[in-house]
């Protein structure tokens, strides 16, 4: 199961000068991961890619600390 710590989450923002962690909608994530949307949901139901957080009916989005450091994982 992909899990991260709260630490790890103010390491990799500091890492990119980033103080707060905000969401993220489908086109950026695939733009950090470089990854499909449809391999990103196998991963996800793999427990080895970031849970998405749903939004709404039809919308869906993941925290960018939770996409980059699935990235610097790889």
């Amino acid at each position: 199961m992909f899990q991260v710590s709260p630490e790890q989450r103010l390491s990799i923002l500091k890492t990119y000068g980033l103080t707060v962690d905000r969401l993220v909608r489908e086109d950026e994530r695939k733009s950090i991961t470089s990854i499909s949307r449809s391999r990103a949901w196998e991963l996800e139901n793999q427990g080895k890619f970031p849970l998405r957080k749903k939004l709404g009916t039809h919308s869906c989005a993941w925290l960018l600390s939770d996409l980059l450091i699935w990235s610097h994982q790889r």
